[in-house]
């Protein structure tokens, strides 16, 4: 896009510098005349390709100062307003660049040099009719038109300017959408593989403490115990490998099935209200609320009793062992901003010790 102004600005530049020499050429006849249109107007031309920056000082000034003396002359020879128009660039280049040295979008000089630039253009034909050497009927037309251009050129070249600035913070708003994306996909697996990994050690940990306590009076049953944590660590390096490369799906009849199969494996009493729907909006949302309450009860709560209540676009799973501090409630506050940010509600509340998840989409 700087290339694309660039090019455009300039390139029109030139277009104009080519049309004062052409009229020089015309009205003077004049080798010297058209030598110094085309001096002048390639110095102009020069100048504007700094136009995001600013061109150096000195160059600037020589150029204004030649632009000036050109147009003086140009009134001396009785051409048109046409030799105004170096003028009219060089101080839109100048005025509508930022100070030098000055922070990056800065305001630029603006009006001092643009009412400095009318001045400039307007001064030599009411001084050349003043004196006579322009005609009287030409000096309104030839200064209203040098003004013309001054204003012209300073819109134009503003304008230029005003697109840049706005094609820049288009594009910034494109990266930082870009790194918000990053971020949320970086959340997004941080609370899957909470998820995952959560779960799974605080299961695999009861499974190796209840085939600890039943070695000495049961060797099958700790067994059995050593062959379920040795599955739900095979299991779980699986699920880690689908989520690092994107194939993980979460279901809510699977994560029900198998909430339901680790309660009562850990000696609690299951009761499950209602069918798991068909396909239906935040199903794997859904499923992940199931997934959390039953790592959050098995970890943190001494229940007897659970219930899960299913409902088309509801689920809630309800326990009496919660504990008085109502620790462990991170991964759901997580949660809950993901079922926020899909349109959904998470709920949890406390009574006694009975402790409730809640999630329904919302309508």
């Amino acid at each position: 896009m700087r290339r694309y102004t660039t090019l455009s600005f300039s390139g029109m530049v030139g277009v104009l510098t080519g049309v004062l020499v052409l009229v020089t050429a015309t009205a003077t006849r004049s080798p010297a005349a058209v030598a110094a249109a085309l001096l002048v107007g390639a110095l102009v031309t020069v100048l504007s390709l700094s136009w995001e920056h600013g061109p150096p000082r000195s160059l600037a000034i020589v150029a204004l100062v030649l632009a000036e003396a050109a147009w003086c002359v140009s009134l001396a020879l009785g051409t048109s307003a046409w030799g105004a128009l170096p003028v009219a660039v060089a101080v839109a280049v100048v005025a509508t660049t930022p100070r030098s040295g000055a922070p990056r979008g800065s305001a630029p000089r603006g009006w001092p040099w643009l009412v400095g630039g009318v001045l400039a253009v307007a001064a030599p034909p009411v001084t050349a009719g003043a004196l006579g050497e322009l005609p009287s009927a030409a000096v309104a037309p030839v200064t209203t038109s040098a003004v013309v251009f001054v204003l012209a050129a300073w819109s134009a070249y503003r304008l230029n300017r005003y697109q840049f600035a706005l094609y820049l913070e288009i594009d910034a708003a494109r990266a930082t959408e870009a790194e918000l994306a990053v971020l949320r996909e970086r959340y997004r697996f941080s609370t899957d593989l909470h998820d995952i990994q959560g779960q799974a050690l605080h299961v695999g940990r009861l499974q190796l403490q209840l085939a600890d306590k039943t070695l000495d009076r049961d060797v099958e049953a700790a067994r059995g115990h050593l062959r379920e944590a040795e599955q739900l660590i095979a299991q779980t390096i699986a699920e880690t490998r689908r989520l690092a490369y994107g194939e993980r799906t979460v279901t809510l009849a699977g994560e029900v099935a198998n909430s339901a199969e680790l309660i009562r494996a850990a000696g609690i009493e299951l009761r499950v209200d209602g069918a798991v729907p068909g396909a239906q909006p935040l199903d794997d949302l859904l499923g992940l609320v199931v997934r959390e309450a039953t790592t959050n009860l098995l970890r943190h709560a001494q229940a007897e009793h659970v219930v899960i209540e299913l409902a088309p676009g509801a689920v809630s799973v309800v326990n009496d062992g919660a504990a008085p501090n109502g620790r462990g409630l991170s991964g759901l506050a997580r949660l809950g901003d993901r079922f926020a940010a899909a349109g959904g509600v998470l709920e949890t509340s406390q009574h006694g010790g009975t402790f409730r998840t809640a999630a329904r989409v919302a309508p």
